[in-house]
């Protein structure tokens, strides 16, 4: 009877003495692809998700390393995402993958081995075992075929699924059109071939060349060849000779310039002191270089508007 009682008493002390360590660590669920199908060169990857009491933490030193396990099999990549604690419990995410260079005459199943991590808390450690796992391998040729015709005949290729690209073939179109369309409408508007012919833009000519003429500080006699590029091309543009008296008449064929029509008569006015009244100082200090050159430009966007 005593006998039975110390046997009873030492199992309950390997009892205790088991369950603390059986509790820190919860679960290892192994997550694996299709057991079968599997031909010289492919990829395998293997999940397996880790539960342990907290304080206890994987050792990331007892991870396994990417390496050749044997002459068959590859360890290509270790992946371990934490993701922390929850209620106590701290969960891991291990990632294997394995690529196999088996190559089989017949289909046969291969192991792939468990692997052993441990866990420790600082002061404790207790072993983690992420298990096995098998899976069937596949010959690239068949040995024998069950057909006549010639032995070791590859296997068809998979046909491949066709994608359907009608959406996407009308929507390239439609922004093929879209951009051509911009691109004439920028042509138009810049005067490129085909559309160089058009009429000349007078404005836009005698900007241009007041810009490299009133850039710079100017003297009297660029202030006064500005003042005449921009007469000239009031000039083409009435189709006449166009004095300050004829203002009215040229604002009535041509509106779009009654929004600068304040302006043009300032430089009427300018003018005439210039080249009539020979007060070239007076009039670049009522309408200096830089005024004149931005009128120019006003006068070229009016035109460009206009045509």
């Amino acid at each position: 009877m005593a006998r039975r009682l110390r046997l009873a008493f030492l199992a309950l002390l390997a009892i205790a003495g088991a369950t603390p360590a059986a509790a820190q660590v919860r679960a290892v669920d192994l997550y694996a692809p299709r057991a079968f199908g599997y031909v010289i060169g492919d990829a395998l990857t293997l999940t397996a998700d880790i539960t342990l009491d907290a304080p206890f933490t994987l050792d990331p030193a007892a991870l396994p390393t990417p390496r050749a396990l044997n002459y068959w099999l590859d360890l290509r990549e270790v992946r371990l995402d934490d993701h922390g604690v929850e209620g106590g419990q701290h969960r891991y995410t291990l990632g294997l993958t394995y690529q196999t260079f088996y190559a089989p005459l017949e289909p046969r199943r291969l192991d792939i081995p468990a692997i052993a991590l441990s866990a420790t808390d600082g002061a404790r450690r207790v072993a983690v075992n992420v298990p096995g796992w098998s899976f069937l391998s596949s010959p690239l040729r068949e040995v024998m075929t069950s057909t006549p015709g010639q032995a070791m005949t590859l296997r068809p290729d998979t046909a491949p699924r066709m994608i359907p690209t009608a959406g996407t073939r009308h929507a390239l179109l439609a922004s093929l059109v879209i951009a051509l369309g911009a691109l004439a409408v920028l042509a138009w508007q810049m005067g490129w071939w085909p559309f160089h012919r058009r009429r000349a833009r007078p404005f836009a000519m005698a900007a241009r060349a007041m810009a490299g003429a009133l850039g710079s500080p100017s003297s009297e006699s660029a202030y006064r060849g500005s003042l005449m590029a921009l007469h000239r091309a009031f000039d083409t543009t009435a189709g006449h000779g166009l004095f300050a008296e004829d203002l009215p008449g040229f604002f009535a064929a041509h509106p779009a310039f009654r929004a600068v029509e304040g302006e043009v008569r300032r430089l009427f006015a300018v003018s005439r002191d210039v080249f009539f009244g020979g007060d070239a100082p007076g009039a670049q200090r009522a309408l200096p270089p830089g005024e004149l050159l931005a009128l120019a430009r006003r006068l070229r966007a009016v035109e460009r508007e206009a045509s």
